[in-house]
């Protein structure tokens, strides 16, 4: 970020100018190549020059930038000489390939800006070395498959929970969270979109946990109290997941799922633009599952009765797109709900 960069360079500067010997020990010790280059000589450079580079800080103090850098590189960093700096404050990061002094070809992540420099303008450069940073991306992605996997077991764990008490329940949201991964992939959504939506889909309803089985399978109508206790399990699920650190919103995801376009779903009344893609999306797939399985209470209806539904009712309680992308699923693609998981 350029904020970021022009505090970083801030800070170091204000190092460069001071005798601080921890300051400049750190400086001279670290694995950035740092450069201060005036009128197209370097001013200052510190001991990573030696490891990035191959030159020592003596060998090219108070020489021109042409001999540690080509001229098209010296050109890229500071400028079309060497000798305009630009104007101080200036930021830009550099993805380049400089020489090393025996030749070989080195990627670097330069950052470069224009700074006032023992009282004259000039050109800061810090040179990372590409070898460094990809082994740093390549870590990161590691620790973020690793956390993703994390997520997906605590999730499953839910699951069981949830199935080991309600087996409907637990199956239903397996295949939930199916359908709507596949609705999220038909309408092109991003890869972590659908990862937090397939997530939330998978304990849509763990919430139900704080209603009693008796309630959850009573054959006959609901009294008023215990159809409330069921319209609070968005909220009960919410309340469980809403304070776990997900890099997605899945407990956002599980209070809404039963959100309505007009106003008429719960827990909260939201319309329309009030209520997450995600959270539309999983209306659907939770709907169509829902009327297409067999319960304690009933048989399963049809599943054109349950796309009669959602479509009937289209931009009135389901988004109009996620419904369009899920009847063409059923109705062009041949996609099937899954076979019970129990």
């Amino acid at each position: 970020m350029p904020g970021e960069r022009k505090d970083k360079v801030h800070s170091l500067l204000e190092c460069l100018e001071t005798s601080e010997s921890i300051n400049l020990s750190l400086i001279n010790e670290g694995r950035s190549a740092i450069f201060i280059a005036r009128q197209g000589k370097i001013e200052f450079a510190n001991g990573a020059t030696s490891w990035i580079l191959g030159y020592s800080p003596d060998e090219i103090i108070a020489a021109p930038v042409e001999k540690v850098f080509p001229p098209e590189t010296a050109q890229k960093i500071f400028g079309c000489d060497g000798s305009e700096p630009g104007l101080p404050g200036d930021c830009s990061l550099l993805e380049l390939t400089v020489l090393h002094k025996n030749g070989q070809e080195i990627p670097v992540e330069a950052e470069v800006a224009v700074i006032d420099y023992q009282g004259s303008p000039s050109t800061l450069a810090i040179l990372h070395h590409g070898l460094d940073r990809q082994r740093l991306d390549e870590q990161l992605k590691d620790g973020l498959e690793k956390l993703k996997k994390t997520f997906g077991a605590i999730i499953e764990a839910l699951n069981k929970l949830v199935e080991a008490r309600d087996p409907y329940t637990g199956s239903h949201q397996r295949r939930v969270a199916d359908l709507a991964r596949a609705i999220a992939v038909g309408m092109g959504l991003s890869t972590e979109t659908i990862d937090g939506l397939s997530l939330a889909a998978m304990v849509h309803d763990v919430g139900k946990v704080a209603v009693p089985s008796e309630i959850l399978n009573k054959p006959g109508p609901l009294s008023k109290n215990e159809w409330g206790l069921i319209k609070n399990h968005p909220r009960t699920g919410y309340e469980l997941l809403k304070d776990v650190e997900f890099p997605w919103p899945v407990a956002e995801i599980i209070l809404q799922h039963h959100e309505r376009l007009d106003g008429s779903g719960y827990p909260d009344g939201l319309k329309e633009g009030e209520i997450r893609l995600e959270a539309r999306i999983l209306a659907v797939a939770d709907v169509v599952e829902a009327m297409s399985s067999l319960r304690p209470y009933r048989e399963p209806h049809p599943l054109e009765e349950a796309l009669q539904e959602i479509e009937k009712n289209r931009g009135l309680l389901y988004d109009p797109d996620v419904v369009r992308f899920c009847l063409q699923l059923f109705r062009e693609k041949g996609y099937k709900l899954k076979e019970d998981y129990r």
